[in-house]
């Protein structure tokens, strides 16, 4: 794998397990692009009051700069419905298929990691390829503990159920643990490319300080020993 996944969260599911255990931040720290359906945002977000969607609204608007809504024509046929008081069971999965089609379409070096707790996701595997991993959200969640990125899956799992998510099945790891694999592969390269830029950026400060020291001591001023230490 040579290039960074991209995010797209499949179904609303693991948006309110994260949204009402107070935890939907955990979906920036791997650094990745975030894609959201537009079908998957209007579901989750559309019943006012909704337990969790106030949330997922407030935390998309201020990370505008990672998170996208990814406009779909399911979507607009989503809308459509929703307008006609017609059934739109199963729009969400669709729009994320055609959402992903379309990001693979875009760029041959694309890979993407689908997020999921919706089994029927799984299921379809024509959507899988080479550079498409399936992930559940208490295996995302596993592989980010594991990275040391949270400090304990179990909690979140405990918040979310705390406020009536059934999360069982995401106490359990999947079976397929390949995609599990890359991501682990992925994160313990973004921490090894991210060390060098901070042991840079720690020199860099010690000089800096140690130069005002100096400075201090030439004009004849008590250097800032805290500042120094």
């Amino acid at each position: 794998m040579t290039k960074r996944y991209s995010l797209i969260v499949t179904d609303t599911s693991p948006l309110f397990t994260l949204a009402l255990a107070g935890s939907l931040d955990v979906l920036l720290r791997p650094g990745m692009p975030i894609r959201i359906p537009d079908a998957v945002y209007i579901e989750a977000t559309r019943v006012h009051g909704a337990p969790g969607a106030e949330q997922i609204v407030e935390w998309i608007n201020a990370h505008l700069d990672s998170v996208q809504i990814v406009p779909t024509d399911t979507g607009i046929d989503q809308q459509r419905r929703l307008e006609e008081g017609r059934n739109t069971r199963g729009l969400g999965e669709q729009a994320a298929v055609e959402a992903l089609d379309r990001f693979l379409r875009s760029d041959p070096t694309a890979e993407a990691l689908l997020l999921f707790e919706d089994t029927d996701i799984q299921s379809r595997r024509v959507i899988v390829d080479a550079r498409v991993g399936v992930i559940s959200t208490g295996d995302f969640l596993r592989e980010l503990e594991a990275a040391r990125l949270i400090q304990s899956t179990d909690f979140i799992l405990d918040e979310a159920a705390a406020q009536g998510r059934n999360v069982e099945r995401q106490r359990q790891p999947g079976e397929d643990s390949t995609t599990r694999e890359r991501l682990r592969e992925q994160l313990a390269r973004e921490a090894s490319q991210e060390q060098p830029t901070n042991k840079a950026a720690k020199k860099a400060a010690l000089a800096r300080n140690r130069s005002e020291t100096e400075q201090s001591i030439h004009q004849g001023q008590e250097p800032d020993r805290d500042r120094e230490r």
